[in-house]
């Protein structure tokens, strides 16, 4: 039965192909609106029967640009979805990677499949194997790149890497001039939370969509609540170094005159002290990141 669906599905796909040869790109806005129609299990089993795009490239003939503007209308429904599963974001994905063999120019496909899959779907690895193969069929476009720094900075944990191609992106042409030395501090300062959050501003400032500006806007907060903390812990040293014994509480920071006021915590919860360890924890971050501790080759919670 498996066999016999996954045959007629992409017969299904050689037909719609055929179809829009013959309608050609004026039907984009209806077929659009009448995918958003159909039922969700019934689009993901299209996705999930969509033939290797070396067969699709052959069905289609000279006619790559519509077949792969179809597929993308069906693949962006399911990245729209806000509350999408990780099968499904996989179906999408493979989707793109076929789209993409069928027309490897369709650079906005590669960026916005490759920011969702990472940003929001936390699916890192599919992001960067959907953006490398972007980088290689269009290797002037600086985008690329970047968006790979971003899943081995903040979702890998690797800022060499990171680092690595955000010195690929700095070289291309239209890069911003802030790149290359964006790309020096992800090795030289690595595990520096003003980095991290220069580099999550620059993200921040390249997207549009508003879903993954939130996700940013999070992890920004994040990333203020370590630098929060270091910073407070840093004020516990200097106040054991001076009184000879750990503060009882963070106020006693700021009556001591150590700092001049804690901060407010981003997350909408407050900073505590661990008075017999002498750390700064936060009520609203449930585990500081490991993207921000200190890099030796490898990072541990």
């Amino acid at each position: 039965m498996k066999l016999k669906a996954g045959t007629e599905s992409v017969a299904g796909w050689l037909l719609t192909g055929s179809l829009l040869l013959v309608l050609g790109g004026a039907a984009a806005g209806t077929l659009a609106v009448v995918e958003h129609q159909r039922p969700a299990m019934v689009r993901a089993a299209e996705l999930a029967f969509l033939p290797k795009g070396e067969y699709l490239r052959v069905a289609v003939l000279g006619y790559r640009q519509i077949a792969a503007d179809l597929i993308w209308l069906k693949a962006v429904q399911h990245f729209g979805e806000r509350k999408q599963t990780t099968e499904g974001y996989l179906w999408a994905y493979h989707a793109v990677d076929v789209l993409t063999d069928v027309d490897p120019k369709f650079t906005s496909a590669y960026q916005a499949a490759g920011v969702v899959l990472g940003v929001w779907a936390n699916l890192p690895e599919e992001s960067i194997a959907l953006l490398t193969k972007g980088m290689r069929h269009n290797p002037d476009v600086w985008q690329l790149p970047f968006y790979v720094g971003y899943d081995y900075f903040y979702e890998l944990h690797d800022p060499v890497q990171a680092a690595k191609y955000l010195r690929i992106a700095s070289e291309l042409p239209g890069a911003p001039a802030y790149l290359p030395k964006l790309a020096a501090r992800m090795t030289v300062e690595a595990g520096d939370p003003d980095a991290a959050l220069e580099f999550l501003q620059r993200l921040y400032q390249q997207l549009q969509d508003e879903r993954l500006r939130e996700s940013l806007v999070q992890r920004m907060k994040e990333v203020i609540a370590e630098r929060d903390i270091r910073f407070l812990e840093e004020g516990v040293r200097r106040y054991k170094a001076r009184y000879g014994k750990l503060p009882a509480s963070l106020n006693d920071l700021v009556t001591k005159g150590i700092i001049q006021q804690i901060p407010e915590e981003p997350l909408g919860g407050v900073y505590e002290l661990k008075a017999s360890e002498g750390t700064v924890a936060s009520t609203g971050l449930r585990q500081r990141l490991r993207v921000h501790r200190h890099y030796t080759g490898g990072f541990s919670r």
